[in-house]
């Protein structure tokens, strides 16, 4: 069996981490309905809670799956190309993916940057500042995103195989 590189062990350390979030939306939506329903209690925090860390983990799990370049794809057609038509299929992938996530970027910049400047809050009762947080995280998150694209499409062109690929194997296959 073959060692796990360093870089992939730290990069499954960041997203256990990421996971655990799930447990505390987890915990926060079970809280919420309890004290909803039970004890007749609702809070005013925990809806807008869980919506904040869920959208941060779902900004997350883009960077990583663009890392890993385990992104969707239609693979019945992808398998049965040929090279140079997989080369067409990876180029027209990449324009598309650049075209949203910088078209994200572009767009998003302003409005994300002046809810940072303004500690823009969400508007309810508890009214944290998510649009103030996530607003320049999908910023970054896209931009991220659009780097690993071409990363991904580079070293498709160069013939490198994914570092990854010791770790992939038909049982737990993502694509």
């Amino acid at each position: 069996m073959q060692a796990t590189p360093r870089r992939i062990r730290s990069v499954q350390f960041v997203v256990a981490l990421f996971s655990l979030l799930l447990l505390v939306i987890v915990a926060v939506t079970f809280y919420e309905v309890i004290a909803r329903y039970i004890f007749r209690t609702p809070t005013i925090w925990a809806n807008e809670l869980a919506l904040w860390l869920s959208a941060i983990l779902f900004l997350a799990a883009g960077i990583y799956a663009m890392q890993r370049d385990q992104h969707l794809r239609i693979t019945v057609f992808y398998d049965i190309a040929p090279v140079w038509l997989k080369r067409v299929f990876d180029l027209i992938t990449l324009l598309c993916t650049l075209a949203f996530c910088l078209g994200i970027a572009w767009s998003g910049a302003p409005s994300s940057w002046q809810a940072l400047m303004n500690w823009e809050p969400f508007g309810t009762a508890w009214n944290p500042p998510i649009p103030a947080t996530v607003k320049p995280a999908i910023i970054v998150a896209t931009s991220l995103m659009a780097v690993y694209a071409i990363v991904n499409y580079v070293k498709k062109l160069l013939g490198y195989a994914p570092e990854n690929q010791a770790l992939l194997t038909e049982d737990n296959r993502v694509d």
